[in-house]
C-alpha cells in the first residue's frame, strides 16, 4: 500500500468513526461503565496512582485514550516530565463549561476509589451523555493530576489553561463520590459554590434541589475548585464528603454505590445542561450570598450520625452538644466551621487526631468551655499514634483538668 494512499484512508476512516460518535445521541450514566472505570483505576497494577509513578502516568494514558475514543480532542498538559493533566473538549464556541476531576491517588496500597477513581468515572460518562446534548457553549473535561499533594494539577491549569479562563461559564468540580459520609446509610449529595454565584445558586435549586448547599468556607481550599475561585471563575463542587475508610487502604471499589453514582451524575448533568442553555451567564459574586438552610442541614446531619453511628466515640458527644447550641439561634460563620470541623473528624477517625488537638481543643478552651476542649484532647489522645504528640497532649488535659 502507498504511503500516500494509506494517510489518506486514515483519515476518512477516523472522519467517519467521529460522525458516527457525534450523532450519537444522549447515553444515560451507565452503572457497568462506572464500575469499568473504578475498576481500571483501583486496579493494583496502578499502585494508588500517586502523582509521579508508573501508575500515574498510566492512568494518564489511559484517561487519554477514554476520551479520544469519545471523538473529544484530546491532549496532555505536562507540569514536568512525570505530572501531566488530561484535557478534552468537546464543541466549537469558545465559551466554555469547565468539567474537572483528579485523578491521582495516595499511593502505595490505598486504591483511592471514592477519592477519587469514582469522581473521574463520573466525569467519563459525563462526557458520554453531554456530547450530544444542545448546548450554547463547549465543553472542556479535565482530569488534573497532583491533587492530593497540593492541588497542583487544578493550580497548573488555573495559571496556564489550554483553554482560557475568561471563557469558562462555570467549573464544575467532583471529588470523594460514591459513599456516603461517615458510612450512614442516608444519602447526601454535598455541593458548594453557590454562594458565589445567584445564577448557579437557581440553577441548582431547580436542577438540584436535594442537594445539601453549604457555603465553601466551612471546609476551606480543600480540592480542585480553589484555584478557579482564586480566580473568580464561577464554581460548583460536587462531593459525597469523607468517610471512614478516607486516604486509607479500605477505600476500595466494591464499596462504591454505584446506583446511588448514577443518580449523581444524572443529576450533575442536569445541572451542566442548565449552565449550557440557560441566557443569564453565572457570575462571580462581589460577596458570598450563603445557603439558607446550612445549619438546618448540619444539625440533621448530626442527628443522622449519632442515630447511624452507635458505635460513635463518647467524646464526641459534648461536642456535638455544643455544635447543636450555637448552631440553634441566628449561628455565625464560626459556629458553622466548628460544626463542620467536628463532623469532619467523626468522619474520619484516621485523621481526626489533628483537628482535635490543633483546631476544635484551642477554640473550645479560648472560648472558656473546658468539657468541650477536655473531650477534644481526650480523643486525640485516644487516637495519636507519635509519643511526642501524646505527650504534648497529655499536658494540655492536666493543665485544664484541674
Amino acid at each position: 500500500m502507498s504511503w500516500n494512499v494509506r494517510p489518506r484512508m486514515i483519515a476518512a476512516a477516523t472522519a467517519l468513526a467521529l460522525s458516527i460518535c457525534l450523532a450519537a445521541p444522549a447515553v444515560p450514566v451507565s452503572i457497568e461503565a462506572l464500575r469499568a472505570t473504578v475498576a481500571r483505576l483501583t486496579d493494583p497494577a496502578l499502585s494508588g496512582r500517586r502523582s509521579g509513578t508508573d501508575g500515574a502516568m498510566a492512568a494518564a494514558e489511559y484517561l487519554h485514550g477514554e476520551f479520544e475514543a469519545l471523538g473529544l480532542d484530546t491532549r496532555f498538559q505536562d507540569m514536568d516530565a512525570r505530572r501531566r493533566n488530561v484535557v478534552a473538549r468537546f464543541g466549537d464556541s469558545e465559551e466554555h463549561i469547565l468539567i474537572g476531576a483528579h485523578y491521582d491517588g495516595q499511593g502505595g496500597s490505598n486504591p483511592g476509589a471514592s477519592d477519587n477513581a469514582a469522581g473521574i468515572a463520573v466525569m467519563l460518562e459525563l462526557a458520554r451523555d453531554l456530547r450530544s446534548a444542545e448546548l450554547d457553549v463547549s465543553l472542556v473535561f479535565v482530569a488534573f493530576d497532583d491533587e492530593e499533594q497540593g492541588l497542583n494539577g487544578a493550580r497548573h491549569y488555573a495559571a496556564d489553561p489550554v483553554y482560557p479562563l475568561a471563557d469558562v461559564r462555570a467549573a464544575v468540580i467532583l471529588d470523594t463520590m460514591g459513599r456516603s459520609f461517615i458510612d450512614l446509610d442516608e444519602w447526601s449529595l454535598l455541593v458548594l459554590g453557590t454562594e458565589m454565584s445567584p445564577e448557579l445558586a437557581r440553577i441548582v435549586a431547580d436542577e438540584a434541589g436535594h442537594a445539601v448547599q453549604l457555603g465553601t468556607d466551612l471546609i476551606g481550599a480543600r480540592s480542585d475548585f480553589a484555584p478557579f475561585a482564586a480566580r473568580r471563575v464561577p464554581y460548583l463542587f460536587f462531593s459525597n464528603a469523607t468517610h471512614v475508610d478516607y486516604h486509607g487502604p479500605g477505600d476500595t471499589a466494591d464499596k462504591i454505590r454505584y446506583d446511588r453514582l448514577r443518580e449523581d451524575g444524572e443529576t450533575i448533568a442536569d445541572v451542566i445542561r442548565a449552565i449550557g442553555t440557560r441566557p443569564d451567564r453565572p457570575v462571580y459574586s462581589a460577596a458570598p450570598v450563603y445557603p439558607p438552610g446550612e445549619a438546618d442541614d448540619l444539625m440533621s446531619i448530626m442527628d443522622r450520625v449519632e442515630a447511624g453511628r452507635p458505635d460513635l466515640a463518647d467524646a464526641y458527644r459534648p461536642l456535638f452538644d455544643d455544635a447543636r447550641a450555637r448552631l440553634s439561634d441566628a449561628p455565625s460563620r464560626v459556629s458553622l466551621r466548628v460544626a463542620t470541623e467536628v463532623l469532619l473528624a467523626a468522619a474520619t477517625p484516621r485523621f481526626a487526631s489533628f483537628p482535635l488537638l490543633t483546631t476544635l481543643g484551642p477554640f473550645y478552651e479560648s472560648e472558656g468551655r473546658t468539657e468541650a476542649a477536655l473531650a477534644a484532647y481526650r480523643e486525640a489522645l485516644r487516637l495519636a499514634a507519635d509519643p511526642a504528640a501524646r505527650e504534648r497532649i497529655r499536658t494540655r488535659i492536666a493543665n485544664l483538668d484541674r
